[in-house]
């Protein structure tokens, strides 16, 4: 395995792994080059260009026994042959003519799975680079293509597919809704209503099918050598968002002793879009402290004698993602509890989360979630601008436990979570 971008440890990174089909032991150079050539095209172009820092692409060498991709002349979409029948042996099986179209290159995607997770278990993303120049490509739960001139085009597309779970808008597929094809047709709640009227996103209909509709009418789900529309970006950025928060490291990381009578320093690294777009918070004992600032110091007047909580949430602020309550979705948030003791010895401890709380303007309820494994119940408090306790509520994080605030009069509050008495979520909730 050849790292050809490494941003980071793998358990903070997205990890693409490109592998190599039909490519034998004399051909592991063609096979570098045709990777290196398709790892640069995609950090290249937007998304993935403006998230480069959150990838590590890797390059896993993977010998075939014969050259090549198999091709057995079955397509019934051409006039076979359109190249040699050939059925080399090479590793995966990948192979022309799947499903009967022939440009559809696919193979073995359980010795696929066999081979990442021996190899790279962490492995997030995986290409499939079959080696054989007639175009070809497709997606599923792997994308498979060949190295032909526009096959970093084609992994482009195919990603799409594998990774943001996109539908191809050139041809009704038919499979069901997806973020960028839809039956409905109303403006007012058609998925893609927050960018109707910008960037020449409409409601478009399938010429296949005309009870669906796309987004866009020049899309890379639709063309390749294109951009993807504002809808596919978004979905592909929500998805980079999904697998990883972009909180590196932060310190002090670990339980230790520090003497408050002395500042004490915390600081956080953060993985930067490009440009950068988050947004970050800080509160000491729910109180805001600064904004926008990976280190604070905190004086020993600041700290209360016992328990103090320092919260420090960030989220993505791109103008790329126009969802819904994006501030509150994607939350990640840590949390020091700094204990000050009369004598100023003082233990503190650290911990990381990932929340969701939606929806926010909130109706009816807001639910709040985690992906943080929490084991035990939590505490929720909705207080007021002036900190009076309004509300109180315990629930499980790992469930979507609705909160019911249909009661509350309209206005702004403050949504405080506990753990076993700390504090380590702290946002402001709108009530319509």
């Amino acid at each position: 395995m050849v790292p050809l971008l490494e941003n980071g440890t793998k358990d903070k990174r997205i990890n693409l792994v490109i592998l190599g089909d039909g490519y034998t032991a004399s051909e592991q150079a063609d096979f570098m080059q045709d990777a290196t050539f398709v790892s640069n095209y995609l950090m290249n172009k937007p998304p993935y260009s403006n998230y480069k820092n959150y990838f590590n692409v890797y390059a896993l060498k993977v010998i075939s026994q014969e050259s090549g991709v198999k091709h057995p002349g079955t397509a019934s979409d051409v006039t076979e042959p359109v190249i040699p029948v050939s059925n080399p042996t090479n590793y995966f099986n990948t192979s022309y003519d799947t499903s009967g179209t022939h440009r559809c290159i696919y193979g073995n995607t359980t010795k696929v799975t066999q081979t990442l997770a021996a190899n790279i278990p962490e492995f997030d993303i995986a290409l499939i680079l079959g080696n054989n120049t007639e175009y070809g490509g497709c997606g599923g739960t792997y994308a498979f293509l060949s190295r032909n001139d526009q096959a970093p085009d084609v992994a482009y597309h195919e990603l799409g597919h594998s990774f943001g779970k996109l539908a191809d808008e050139y041809w009704f597929s038919g499979s069901g809704e997806s973020p960028n094809k839809t039956k409905t047709s109303d403006p007012e709640t058609v998925r893609w209503k927050n960018w109707l009227n910008t960037g020449n996103i409409g409601i478009y209909q399938f010429t296949e099918n005309t009870a669906w509709y796309r987004p866009h009418q020049n899309c890379e789900m639709r063309y390749l050598n294109r951009q993807f529309c504002n809808v596919c970006r978004e979905t592909l950025i929500e998805k980079i968002h999904t697998v990883k928060n972009p909180i590196d490291s932060f310190t002090p990381s670990n339980s230790a002793t520090i003497n408050t009578n002395s500042n004490v320093d915390l600081s956080v690294n953060l993985i930067l879009p490009v440009p950068n777009t988050l947004k970050s918070e800080w509160k000491i004992n729910g109180t805001t402290f600064q904004n926008d600032t990976n280190n604070i110091t905190i004086q020993p007047s600041q700290l209360n004698i016992g328990n103090n909580t320092v919260l420090f949430s960030v989220y993505d602020n791109t103008t790329m993602v126009r969802t819904n309550n994006h501030s509150t979705i994607h939350l990640s948030t840590i949390s020091w509890t700094i204990n000050k003791t009369e004598l100023g010895i003082s233990d503190l401890r650290s911990k990381q989360y990932d929340f969701t709380l939606y929806p926010n303007p909130a109706e009816d309820f807001i639910i709040i979630e985690s992906k943080s494994g929490f084991t035990e119940k939590t505490e929720v408090r909705i207080t007021d601008n002036s900190g009076k306790l309004i509300k109180k509520q315990t629930i499980d994080l790992n469930k979507r436990e609705k909160i019911d605030v249909s009661k509350l009069t309209s206005q702004i509050y403050f949504i405080n979570v506990y753990n076993k008495g700390e504090m380590i979520l702290s946002r402001k909730m709108i009530k319509n």
